[in-house]
This record gives structure tokens, sequence and C-alpha cells, in this order.
């Protein structure tokens, strides 16, 4: 056409709208997505998916709440809940008791999860909030059920080696560590300090 000026198209130009496309793409993209890449919450996510798949195993009785133990073992620090949870006991703890109580509060805490197995049978981890609470990072979710239900799960973390350590949680409205001092505080209290009452405690304990 006579009199149009046709202008090179540089690279500088091409980066510049190349660029300006990308953030456009981001603004579009979904929130939900963009949150998968926080990593406290992938750590969260990494162990409800683990927790489903136990609960869908089909497993039950003594072999699932085996499996329970290991799994929450590589993901919470119940020696640290243990010991918080014992209170002024702590330093009464036999030291050659240590490791079988330590071994009784893992299975303690994996019994909740048999107990309560059919609330964790989903399908899928939703992410209802992260928040900071001082030196933690608090992690609001949802586990969504086969049958068409939610089930609330709170998750506590702590940083520990570069990652995350789960100091506490939050199933059925109770937090573990407040539970177990109630229940260990309730037990030693009642046998005046009787360690022995409370490793038979943990021993029958089907629940919190």
């Amino acid at each position: 056409m006579a009199g149009l000026l046709v202008r090179p198209f540089g690279r500088r130009k091409f980066v510049g709208l190349f660029l300006a496309s990308v953030v456009a793409g981001l603004a579009d993209y979904p929130a939900i997505a963009r949150a998968a890449v926080d990593p406290a919450e992938t750590y969260v996510s990494n162990i409800a998916d683990e927790v489903m798949k136990l609960a869908n195993s089909g497993l039950s009785g003594n072999t699932l709440r085996g499996r329970f133990a290991s799994l929450l073992n590589r993901y919470i620090n119940l020696r640290g809940i243990a010991n918080y949870a014992l209170g002024p006991y702590q330093s009464k703890l036999p030291l050659g008791k240590r490791d079988e109580f330590y071994r009784l509060v893992n299975n303690y805490a994996a019994a909740l999860f048999v107990y309560y197995v059919k609330d964790f049978q989903g399908s899928e981890l939703e992410i209802i909030s992260n928040t900071k609470q001082g030196s933690f990072t608090v992690i609001q979710s949802a586990i969504k059920q086969t049958g068409g239900g939610r089930e609330q799960v709170r998750w506590r973390l702590a940083s520990s080696g570069g990652g995350f350590r789960v100091a506490d949680v939050n199933v059925k409205g109770v937090w573990l560590t407040i539970s177990m001092k109630d229940r260990f505080s309730r037990v030693l209290n009642k046998s005046n300090g009787d360690f022995g009452a409370l490793f038979e405690e943990l021993r029958t304990a089907d629940t919190w």
C-alpha cells in the first residue's frame, strides 16, 4: 500500500510482548493452582494423600494402626508432643522406659486415625487457609470425603532442616497436644505419678 510505513518487528519488542502475555496469563491463573507451589501446603497435601491412601486401602485393626503409626512417625514430632503432654511429670519419666513410652504414644496417636478411618476416606485435600502464628505455619484444610462430606484438619507446622515437621494436628476439633496433656495428667494424678498406669492406658486406648 502506498504511503504505509512498515517498521521491523525487532527482538526487543518481541520480548516485551512475550513478557506482557506471561504476566497477563498469571493474573488469570487460578489462585488454588498458584497456592499449590507453597512448600507448607505441598507438605501438608503429601501427608493427606498418604492418610487418604491408607484409609482407602481396606486394611483394618492392628495392621492399619501399625501403618498409621509409621506414617505419623515420619511426619509428626511425636516426641516433642509427648514430652509436652507429660508436663511436670516429664522429668520423672524413667530413663529406661523412654523408648517404650514414645512407641506407645506413637501407637496411641495412630489409634485416632483408625477409629475415625471412614472420615479420612477421601479423594482430595482442599487448602482453606495458610497463616503464620509466631514461628509456626498453620494450615486449615478439609478432606473431601468419598461420601460427599468434608473432614476438617488443621496442621501446625514448625521449620525443620530446611523443610517442615508437624508440631501439632487438630482432628475432630481436638488438638493432639491438648488432648494428650489432659489425659496423661488425669492418669498420672490419679495414680500418684505411677507411669505403669499411664503405659497401660496407652496400650489399651482405642482413641483420644
